[in-house]
C-alpha cells in the first residue's frame, strides 16, 4: 500500500470509528464481519468456485479493516497486551518450526 492509500485508509477508519463508536464498532460489527467469514469459507469447502473464493476474500478484507478499527478503538494498555500476545504467538510458532526442523 503507498503512503498516500495507506493516509485514506486510516483516515476512513477514523471517520468510521468517530460516526458508529466504540461499542457498535467492537462489540457488533467485529463479530459479525468475523461471522461472515466463517460462513464463506464454509461456502468455499461445500464448493469450491472462484465466486466462492472471491467472498471469502471479500469477508477477509472486512475482518482486516475491523481489527485495524480495534487495535486504534483499545485502550493503550490493551494495545501493549495486544501487541506482545501477537509477538509471543510469533515466537511459540517460529519455535515449532524451528523444533520440527523446518517439516510441515
Amino acid at each position: 500500500m503507498t503512503l498516500n492509500k495507506a493516509v485514506e485508509f486510516y483516515s476512513y477508519l477514523l471517520m468510521i470509528m468517530d460516526h458508529y463508536g466504540y461499542d457498535h464498532q467492537v462489540y457488533e460489527k467485529l463479530p459479525e464481519e468475523v461471522d461472515e467469514l466463517q460462513e464463506a469459507f464454509v461456502n468455499y469447502f461445500d464448493e469450491p468456485s472462484p465466486e466462492h473464493w472471491h467472498h471469502v476474500i471479500e469477508e477477509c478484507a472486512d475482518v482486516h479493516i475491523m481489527l485495524e478499527q480495534f487495535q486504534m478503538l483499545i485502550s493503550s494498555e490493551d494495545k501493549k497486551e495486544f501487541d506482545k500476545i501477537c509477538m509471543d504467538k510469533l515466537h511459540r510458532e517460529i519455535g515449532r518450526i524451528e523444533a520440527s526442523g523446518g517439516r510441515k
